[in-house]
This record gives structure tokens, C-alpha cells and sequence, in this order.
């Protein structure tokens, strides 16, 4: 049975309707600003952080699903409500996430439902045990290792708690309006930014760092930076995308479209490359359905259209964003910053070249000199490694680069695959490239095997919006990235929980056609063409005797759009 919100909404809405996730997410900032507000200035960092966390435990217990959403979609702005309503709200997630996984593994057992799959989740273990192991055996610090353990795994718990529930049509449109609907708010903004210009940001007090690409301006809508409104915007409009291709409804094309170029906005390369990329996965996805040419000429070509528009428009931006990505993997020039008042004369010479490039080909030394465990964790491209200053840096000459030298760090965890291979050494990364793999299988397959329409489209859009996290992780720690990581995970564990329910609900049904074939009765009528009755020209599996032979539903974007209407 579903749960029912508590007061005066529960004879009104159930738990599954996308108002509830939006009164849960407003109720959270309001108690946060409160105690903001209320707290006096030395304890309100710590005052926050206890009231989220006490928030989200307690909202989980009662509201489950719709809490895991809200809690994605929160920490997608966790930098932004840090600046406006105080310290202590960027830490929320690492307080929360051990409480969900406890409360989630308690409720569910999930060791007694067989949720278990041994070489995803092998993999996973192997990443830890390894991690930890390289942590031991290089000395890394009791007080940096445990914290970049959390950091890493965080994600991939929050994955699991996700895929551990059942998720029906109902929750899964929770989902879909609750973030469009965020989305529409966050583009909105974006386009007032475009207008008013940096005279937005000051107004919401979100900093002056402005990152202009050439033509392209650099937008961050409601967020600190760039690269949060373009994976945003790239991941509801591949959602709409996937949506328009199932249903086939000229808004969603349109919406599509307008978050499209939200992202191109943002001038961010990866996101745009990302873009491209999952629109390319997703046809693959398609043409493997044994869809008609002639059907997926119909379902992508206005897809296709709109894409080349939106690159002919930007042409004159990507042509200059292009070059700029030459220079600065071609340029090494020495720099010399200003002096400053606590090191007036002190001022080192610091190499301008490329950090990623530096981060991905010291990754592989380190993995061969520290062979086979890594050198630890925190100690290269981590988080806690530009936290806690990691000494390899200096020891591999990398505190020279600037980005990379403890005056200016920030692009410490600009990479993620290099991180990885430093930290935990080849066998590690072997493993993590093991899970991302199982997750990538086990989305192509619920893009085959998800057949109802609305549950297939989701499942279409988490298989785009993780090739899109793919071609991220490449350029940035995108699977450790606190704002992202989360609703990508959250995604991808509602499709694989899609998946998991669609094959359950495939061998009850083939059971009970064994049964009623043993079973004697009545002579069978002759197989006709299912009518628009029948429950397979909706998607689901069929359950009369209309078969013929030659005849498939192999998705939902093969049946008409007439029978493809939004619920």
C-alpha cells in the first residue's frame, strides 16, 4: 500500500503525487532558514547541519520515496543555500547518507529479497577493501582516509538505497514533474541572468565568478557555477527528449529544445559533447528494438533537426570555445602571481599548462611507482586530497601547475578516472570501470525489457543521462560531485528497479502460462491480431490469447502515438 502524507493533505494527495516531494523540499528550506535565522552565529553551521539531517532521517522513515527525491534535488543547490543561509548545509549529505543506508538496509533486508548481484556488487567491494588496504599500507592519515572513503562511496550507497524500493508508474511521475518542475524554475532564472547580466548575480549574492567562454556567456541560473546549470540543463532535456520520442508531443520537443539551450549557454565543452553523445546512445538504443527505419526516421529526425538548428546557431561560440580548448592544451607559459599581504615577498613562479592532462599522465606514474595498491586515499585528485594538501604533489613537481599549487587548488578534482588509479592503483580502477560497466549493461537492458510506455521512456532517459555522466566524468569528479552525483545515481537506481520489477512481473506471467497450459480446458481460439483493448497494445505483457505469430510490441515507441498518451 502506498504511504499517505501525514495532515491535512492525507485524504488529499498521495505519497506519489509531485506536489508532496515539493511541499517536503519547501518544508526543509523553511526549518533551515529558521534555524538560520534563530541560531546564534557560533553554533548555526552546526545548528543547520543537525536540523537537515534530523529533517531527512525522520522525512525518510515516513516518506521514503518521495524523500530520496527531495534529498537529490536539494543538494543539487547545496552550494547556493550554503552561501545564502550559512555554513553547516554542504555537509548534510555526508551526515544523511550513512542514516539512509542503515534505516533502508533494516526496512528492506535486501540480502533477503536477492537483491544482490555479484559482480556489480563485487565490484564495489573490491573498490573498498582495495581502498582501504593502499590507505593502510601507505600511512595515510586516520583523519583523511576515513573522510575520502565516505566521499567516494557516498554515490554509489545513495544508488543503493535507491534500487533496494519498488518504484511504480505513479512514483516514477513523481520524479519527472518534481524535477521538470524545478528545472522550469532554474531556466527561468537562467534567462533573467541573460537579460540582466552580472547584476543578477549580485542581486542573490551568488559571487562575481563569471566564466565567459568567447560568445558564449558562461550562465549559472540560481547556482554557483557554470558547470552545474549545464549538466542540469543537459539532464532534463535529455528526460524530454526520451519523453518526445515515446509520446511524440510537440511541448516536450519544445521544452527540450529550450533547456538545449541552456546548455549550450553555459559553455561548458563536456556537457555539450555529453549531449551529443547520449542523443547518438539513444537511437542506438532504439535501432536495437527492431524498429522500422522508416519509424525511427519518424521518431528522431525532428530530434536531429533541432540539434544541427541549435549548433548553427552557436556555431560562431563553439568555433571560439574549440580554439580555446587548442590553447590551453597546447600552452605552457610561466606565471607570476600578485603578492599579497601575507606573503609579500614571497611570490613563486607557476607553470600555466593544462591540469587534466597533467592530472591523467601523473596518474600513471604514481600507479606504476606505487604499484599495485595506489598511493591511499586523499592522496591524488580527491576531494580530500586538496582539503587535506596532499604531499604528492609536491613530490611529483605537480605544486607548480597553476590550479594545482596550495595557493590556488581548485582544480585539484577537475578529473576522475586519474583519481582513481592514483588512489587505489590499476586493480582499483579495474573494478570501478567493472561497476560502471554492470550499470551500463543492466540500463541497455531496461531499455529493452521496461515496455510500458511512460516506465520505458524514463528508462530511455537514465540510459542517455548516463552516457551524458560518462563523457563528464572524463573532464571532472562527476561521480563524486555532491550536486550530481546524487540525482544521477538516484536515476540510475530507479531504472535498474524498473527493470528488476519488469522481470519479476515476466516470469510470474510465464509461470502462469506453464500452469494454464498443464492445466486441461476448453480448446484455444484461433490467435488474432491483438485489438486496442487488449492489455499488449498498452505495453504491458499480454495475457489473453491473441498472439500471432510475427507480430511484436518490442516497445513502447513502436506502438502508435494514439496509444502513447501522457497519464
Amino acid at each position: 500500500m502506498a504511504e499517505k502524507p501525514s495532515g491535512a493533505l492525507a485524504s488529499r494527495l498521495p505519497a506519489t503525487h509531485p506536489l508532496v516531494a515539493l511541499l517536503v523540499g519547501g518544508l526543509l528550506v523553511a526549518l533551515i532558514t529558521l534555524t538560520s535565522l534563530v541560531a546564534p552565529e557560533a553554533w548555526r553551521g552546526a545548528a543547520n547541519l543537525a536540523v537537515g539531517t534530523a529533517f531527512f532521517l525522520v522525512a525518510f522513515i515516513r516518506l521514503p520515496k518521495p524523500t530520496l527525491l527531495v534529498f537529490a534535488v536539494f543538494v543539487l543547490f547545496y552550494e547556493t543555500l550554503d552561501r545564502w543561509l550559512g555554513p553547516g548545509i554542504g555537509q548534510i549529505d555526508e551526515a544523511v547518507i550513512p542514516g539512509l543506508v542503515l534505516i533502508a538496509a533494516w526496512r528492506i533486508r535486501p540480502w533477503r529479497r536477492r537483491l544482490i548481484e555479484p559482480l556489480r556488487d563485487g565490484a564495489v567491494v573490491t573498490v573498498v577493501v582495495l581502498a582501504v588496504l593502499a590507505s593502510l599500507v601507505n600511512g595515510v592519515p586516520v583523519a583523511v582516509w576515513p573522510v575520502a572513503l565516505l566521499l567516494l562511496v557516498k554515490g554509489i550507497a545513495f544508488l543503493y538505497v535507491v534500487m533496494w524500493h519498488e518504484f511504480t508508474a505513479a512514483d516514477v511521475r513523481q520524479f519527472t514533474v518534481a524535477v521538470l518542475a524545478v528545472g522550469v524554475v532554474v531556466l527561468a532564472l537562467g534567462g533573467v541572468e541573460l537579460v540582466i547580466g552580472p547584476g543578477f548575480r549580485e542581486a542573490l549574492n551568488l559571487g562575481a565568478n563569471v566564466d565567459v567562454r568567447g560568445q558564449l556567456p558562461g550562465l549559472t541560473s540560481i547556482f554557483r557555477f557554470p558547470v552545474l546549470f549545464s549538466w542540469f540543463a543537459a539532464f532534463v532535456s535529455l528526460f524530454l527528449f526520451a519523453y518526445y520520442v515515446v509520446y511524440r508531443r510537440l511541448w516536450l520537443l519544445v521544452g527540450a529544445v529550450l533547456f538545449g539551450v541552456g546548455v549550450f549557454l553555459a559553455g561548458r565543452r563536456r556537457a555539450i559533447i555529453g549531449v551529443a553523445v547520449a542523443l547518438a546512445g539513444g537511437i542506438l538504443a532504439q535501432l536495437k528494438l527492431g524498429i522500422s527505419r522508416r519509424s525511427m526516421l519518424r521518431l528522431w529526425a525532428p530530434v536531429a533537426v533541432v540539434t544541427l538548428v541549435l549548433v548553427v546557431v552557436f556555431w560562431p561560440g563553439l568555433v571560439q570555445l574549440a580554439d580555446q580548448t587548442w590553447r590551453e592544451f597546447t600552452r605552457v607559459e610561466v606565471i607570476v602571481p600578485e603578492p599579497t599581504e601575507d606573503r609579500p615577498d614571497e611570490v613563486d613562479e607557476f607553470v600555466q599548462a593544462n591540469p587534466r592532462l597533467v592530472l591523467y599522465i601523473t596518474s600513471v606514474t604514481i600507479a606504476t611507482d606505487y604499484f599495485p595498491l595506489g598511493a591511499g586515499l586523499g592522496r591524488y585528485g580527491s576531494p580530500m586530497s586538496r582539503v587535506d594538501f596532499s604531499p604528492l604533489y609536491a613530490e611529483y613537481g605537480l605544486d607548480r601547475i597553476w590550479g594545482l599549487t596550495p595557493l590556488f587548488r581548485a582544480y585539484v578534482t577537475d578529473t576522475f578516472w586519474p583519481h582513481v588509479l592514483g588512489e587505489i592503483g590499476v586493480f582499483g580502477l579495474i573494478a570501478y570501470l567493472v561497476f560502471i560497466a554492470m550499470l551500463a549493461i543492466s540500463l541497455w537492458r531496461a531499455t529493452r525489457e521496461v515496455t510500458e510506455p511512460y516506465l520505458h521512456a524514463f528508462c530511455l532517459a537514465a540510459w542517455m543521462v548516463f552516457l551524458h555522466a560518462l563523457v563528464e566524468s572524463l573532464a571532472s569528479s562527476m561521480y563524486e560531485s555532491p550536486p550530481r552525483a546524487y540525482l544521477l545515481f538516484g536515476t540510475v537506481g530507479v531504472a535498474l528497479a524498473l527493470l528488476r520489477a519488469a522481470r519479476r512481473a515476466r516470469r510470474e506471467g510465464e509461470s502462469a502460462s506453464a500452469v494454464g497450459r498443464a492445466a486441461p480446458g476448453p480448446a484455444k481460439p484461433p490467435r488474432t491480431r491483438p485489438s486496442s483493448s487488449c492489455a499488449r497494445s498498452s505495453g504491458s505483457a499480454c495475457t489473453c490469447s491473441c498472439r500471432v505469430p510475427g507480430w511484436r510490441s518490442t516497445s513502447a515507441s513502436a506502438q502508435p502515438a494514439a496509444s502513447r498518451r501522457i497519464p
